[in-house]
């Protein structure tokens, strides 16, 4: 294991050690609230089957990466973060490409540490770039994003959530891997990216080598903790198989981020092998529209939520730090509690602002916290 991923393989750890535990009916409690109809509602207008809100009368028909509907369709998606309160921003890598879009949950407790939950919006159809509507590939991820930023984003995490979503990945992930090394360059504290890329359609690779009804997971062997941590989740929050695979072969966007040395994973309906193999008839053909009757909207459902379950669990659910005794209040006994651990400290609970050290500048966290947990 090199250097660089066995630091990222540590702090994901230490994430998950700091976090504040995030019980299973919590998680149940957000990830149930992933619905068909608001997943549709996404998917109607990155298909143009509605018109783009605020763009009216204009409907998307396609989202080409070098082509004009691709800004209107970033455009649309960064006031939707915008609008959750996310800090939204345009990622522009190349001027001759649209760009990517942020929307970031800081984190309340390491905002420094990063958990990235994405997907490609641009589209492709090689023989008419002017019609590719790009349903299942790559609407299906993008809409899968956009719900998770409007049920988490407002919640509050221990760690910091980024939704992107990206473009340039028809071209071979140039959006995503200009994202990760720019990241990588200023620093940043990537800790996991769940990419998610075609989720409709997985009756398709019902075939051999693959013959499983089942959600592929994909990544290479730095990222090997992260694939069994979400097919860890996906057992036990949903009904659907999940088959873990190990491979730089497996590529989609989480390619960009590990060439800048972060840990990702690709979560999709078959393998790049099988799609590009003919598992999906409609792969990059202006077939791969939303009526059409082989999609399977369960299954998608499920792939959400359970990727939605690893998400929340690796940023935590941030609880009331500064209720040292766990009762509800921050008060009186939590002071005490504080002023008895006073000294240096390794991982206890009083060491309230993570110096290793209990001292006045957690009182003064106590303080600024007083009174009932929210």
């Amino acid at each position: 294991m090199h250097a660089r991923h066995l630091t990222v393989f540590v702090v994901a750890a230490a994430v998950l050690h700091f976090a504040a535990p995030v019980g299973a009916v919590d998680v149940e409690d957000l990830i149930d609230q992933v619905t068909l109809a608001e997943y549709q509602s996404y998917l109607r207008v990155l298909t143009g089957v509605d018109v783009v809100p605020g763009h009216a009368p204009h409907s998307l028909t396609n989202r080409y990466s070098f082509g004009a509907d691709i800004h209107v369709a970033a455009a649309w998606m960064h006031a939707h973060f915008d609008g959750l309160g996310l800090e939204t921003s345009f990622h522009e890598f190349d001027p001759a490409f649209g760009p990517s879009v942020i929307g970031e949950r800081p984190g309340t407790l390491h905002p420094d540490a990063i958990v990235v939950f994405c997907a490609h919006f641009d589209t492709y159809n090689g023989s008419n770039q002017n019609d590719a509507p790009g349903c299942d590939d790559n609407a299906s991820g993008t809409a899968a994003v956009m719900m998770a930023a409007s049920i988490l984003a407002a919640e509050s995490f221990d760690a910091t959530i980024r939704f992107i979503a990206f473009s340039g990945e028809e071209q071979w992930m140039v959006g995503s891997e200009a994202y990760a090394m720019a990241a990588e360059a200023a620093g940043e504290n990537i800790v996991a990216a769940i990419n998610l890329d075609m989720l409709l359609h997985p009756g398709w690779d019902d075939h051999e080598p693959d013959p499983d009804y089942d959600l592929d997971i994909g990544g290479n062997t730095s990222s090997q903790w992260l694939a069994q941590l979400l097919a860890a989740d996906f057992a036990q929050y949903t009904p659907i198989d999940v088959e873990v695979h190990e491979s730089d072969d497996f590529v989609s966007d989480q390619w960009g981020f590990w060439q800048a040395g972060y840990d990702a994973v690709g979560l999709a309906e078959h393998t790049p092998s099988e799609t590009w193999g003919g598992a999906n008839d409609v792969y990059h053909q202006p077939t791969d529209t939303m009526d059409n009757p082989d999609i399977d909207w369960p299954f998608a459902l499920h792939a959400i939520r359970g990727s939605m379950a690893t998400l929340i669990q690796l940023a935590g659910l941030a609880a009331c730090p500064a209720d040292v005794d766990g009762d509800g209040d921050v008060d009186f006994a939590d002071l005490l509690d504080v002023i008895a651990a006073w000294g240096a400290c390794a991982d206890c609970r009083e060491d309230l602002d993570l110096n290793g050290v209990v001292g006045f500048s957690d009182v003064l966290v106590l303080i600024g916290a007083w009174g009932p947990c929210v």
